[in-house]
């Protein structure tokens, strides 16, 4: 990951939101949440291009019982054109706002 750590970026997913560049785009990260009225955790990411002012789409979205269960999707889910976070983060520069 240019710009910063893997692992604290990770961390970070627990507790903020994060933001990152990856061929051409921008992914904004909401983190792992929690919904009280539905008592379940959940994690999304929205693209956008070139910056946050440019709304593309609702990119990911993911939501379970478990909050490690939520990461572990969020980090292992093939939804980065067939590739998990692991296998492109690499590509990834992690962006302030």
């Amino acid at each position: 990951m240019e710009a910063g750590n893997i692992n604290d970026f990770i961390d970070n997913l627990t507790i903020q939101d994060e933001m990152v560049r990856y061929d051409g785009y921008l992914y904004y990260f909401y983190g792992v949440q929690f919904c009280e009225e539905k008592g379940l955790y959940y994690t999304h990411i929205d693209r956008f291009k070139p910056d946050i002012h440019h709304f593309v789409d609702e990119f990911y979205y993911y939501e379970c019982s478990s909050k490690a269960d939520c990461l572990e999707h969020l980090l292992n889910d093939k939804y980065w054109d067939g590739k998990s976070f692991y296998e492109i983060e690499s590509q990834l520069k992690w962006v302030d706002g």
